[in-house]
């Protein structure tokens, strides 16, 4: 008898796994067919190219002000030479900030990029979830760059079981 429970048991469980449909997709073959998203890529390295040419131009300066006090260091007195290397520290602290203005983190070239290409990912994100819906599958995912899973079935997720008893082992 217990045999036989374990049997069902095994059946019906290997049975919702066949039930389960999967999809893959590759999300920058799909990007790079949308003429959108290739004129955002065009826009964003046309503006890196920008501010990359404006940062070569203050380090070259900074290069040229180092150079110069290289050269006039020994007629300097004591207190000259400080405040000239105190100039020349500052000014670096400014093109290092202005590096990181452009291009930090947060800075005008990764807001530029988010503005452009959020919209086009969220039109693809949504299309695919059309998709997997209409034609019925549990979960989509992406092999372009591990990007990972962009689309489940709410109702394969078990994180809230697993919450549940991981509560009720305390």
């Amino acid at each position: 008898m217990k045999r036989m429970v374990l049997f069902l048991m095994i059946c019906m469980v290997a049975g919702s796994l066949y039930a389960q449909k999967y999809a893959i997709i590759h999300s920058q073959n799909i990007l790079s067919a949308l003429p959108e998203y290739t004129s955002a890529q065009e826009q964003i390295a046309r503006l890196q190219e920008q501010y990359q040419e404006k940062l070569q131009a203050e380090y070259d300066a900074l290069e040229e002000m180092f150079q110069q006090y290289q050269k006039d260091k020994a007629d300097l007195t004591a207190q000259q030479r400080r405040i000239y290397e105190q100039q020349i520290l500052d000014r670096e602290k400014e093109v290092k900030a202005l590096q990181e203005q452009y291009f930090g983190q947060e800075g005008t070239l990764a807001k530029t990029s988010e503005v452009l290409f959020k919209p086009i990912q969220e039109r693809m994100q949504d299309t695919v979830r059309q998709i997997a819906e209409s034609q019925g599958y549990s979960m989509v995912l992406d092999i372009a760059s591990g990007m990972g899973v962009i689309y489940y079935a709410p109702q394969t997720d078990i994180s809230d079981l697993v919450i549940a008893r991981l509560q009720g082992v305390r």
